[in-house]
């Protein structure tokens, strides 16, 4: 896809351009989580996904990291590149890598050196700690692929290559569900082979879309760094709003873990492991939607054609809405199917699963909205509002809900809660968008 196209295409077929592959790409990410939920359940039964559970929000730090830095560089990219800055736009892309492995090096000595502290702080018992450990130790090991793999498809969909961030994505995971198969259920290595299958996919990914930059001296290229203070501190700000709302993600699953091993047990934790497991596969869906979206508003943006960056953002609003809606309808008559997929046969798990999903994913359509508006106001360099947003849905009004939704309503208070934080902070982005407008307008 050509530069210029994003400046003269028709909005709608050059978002669906940038929409499918993302979509694909990044469900098919989503769906590794899934593929250990099916067969850690198999191998595994109840305490395997409780400890699976345990271990999630390790997957939203790797992708914290990766989102920070790869929205915050690909917006600088595509701003820079619409105002005709080339080099700004290498530059970028440098320093996101350089940091990317910092923290992914890092990451990994850290977890490996206080591996037991590390699974008692994400909520492990003395029960669960043998199935958290076997299956925390390969994850950590890959903590720098994992981050890399984040940031990934966002890099090459900012370069123009939606199809590759799509092929690369598919590869790496499909390899992961047929790993997952012969580690677990033909070898019998159980969490730790889950654990292991999902490790190597991100490197499979990466083999892959690292084939973009060599030998393409127009394409995206590693570049001698300058002004890095300036540039870093732009990157940041921008990709801040997407890896703090990946972060609270991990969060709420933190001390929903800790609420529930307090007031309830291991089986209402296996439930809620699988509709967490469920609603990670689906902020997939809905970050995709802003991903498609983001290069293209921000590309505008930066060549001043503020009219196709709203209506990209107009267009990619309602397909957002209308999918969200349309999938919780699904889920209000398919819930007891879709819980029995993950449950294994356990009758109480399989009812509170399929309760849980009802009440859970009222939220989806505050969640759509939220996500699609954070990727706007990083789009447009407004990356302290979305900052702002995501701080309050994921943590302010997590924390209130839960507090004020158990009081009231006991255990399924703990399923609505989500659904309080995402209304809250829809009201509260409606009011930081028009302010952003009326401050666009005086100017």
């Amino acid at each position: 896809m050509k530069q210029h196209s994003l400046l003269t295409a028709p909005i709608r077929r050059l978002y669906l351009g940038f929409l499918v592959p993302t979509l694909i790409a990044t469900v098919s990410n989503s769906l590794y989580c899934l593929a250990d939920v099916y067969f850690i359940s198999i191998g595994s039964g109840t305490m395997g996904l409780a400890a699976l559970n345990i271990v999630m929000p390790m997957y939203t730090f790797y992708s914290a990291i990766g989102l920070l830095f790869g929205v915050g560089a690909s917006t600088i990219i595509a701003v820079d590149r619409g105002s005709g800055n080339e080099h700004g736009a290498d530059v970028a892309f440098t320093i996101s890598i350089a940091m990317m492995v910092l923290f992914g090096l890092a990451g990994t000595l850290l977890s490996l050196f206080f591996l037991e502290p590390l699974a008692y702080l994400l909520g492990s018992s003395a029960e669960l700690l043998p199935y958290v450990m076997e299956y925390l130790r390969p994850i950590v090991i890959g903590t720098l692929a994992f981050i890399l793999m984040y940031a990934c498809g966002i890099l090459l969909r900012a370069d123009n290559a939606p199809r590759l961030a799509m092929v690369s994505m598919l590869i790496g995971n499909i390899s992961n569900i047929v790993l997952d198969y012969v580690f677990v259920i033909v070898f019998g290595w159980g969490l730790g082979g889950a654990a292991f299958a999902t490790a190597l996919a991100p490197l499979i990914t990466l083999i892959i879309a690292s084939l973009h930059f060599v030998g393409h001296k127009e394409r995206l290229h590693f570049s001698r760094i300058t002004n890095i203070r300036a540039i870093l501190r732009r990157i940041v700000v921008n990709g801040a709003g997407s890896g703090i709302l990946e972060l609270t993600s991990g969060l709420v699953i933190l001390v929903f873990n800790a609420v529930i091993l307090a007031v309830s047990d291991a089986t209402f934790l296996a439930a809620y492991a699988i509709v967490a497991n469920i609603a990670y596969v689906l902020k997939g869906v809905f970050a995709a939607f802003g991903q498609a979206a983001q290069p293209i508003m921000s590309y505008n943006y930066g060549a001043h054609a503020l009219n196709r960056t709203r209506e990209t953002f107009r267009f990619s609003m309602f397909l957002t809405l209308a999918v969200s809606l349309l999938i919780y309808l699904l889920f209000c008559f398919f819930h007891v199917p879709l819980a029995s997929l993950f449950a294994s046969g356990e009758a109480e798990v399989l009812a509170l699963g399929a309760f849980g999903i009802v009440l859970y994913f009222t939220s989806l359509p505050f969640s759509a909205f939220n996500t699609i508006l954070m990727y706007y106001f990083q789009s447009v360099e407004s990356g302290r509002l979305a900052t702002v947003l995501a701080i309050a849905k994921g943590v302010v009004f997590i924390l209130i809900g839960l507090l004020l939704l158990y009081v009231l309503l006991g255990e399924t208070g703990i399923w609505l809660t989500v659904t309080f934080a995402e209304a809250a902070a829809c009201l509260l982005g409606i009011t930081l968008y028009r302010r952003r407008c009326r401050g666009e307008e005086r100017g």
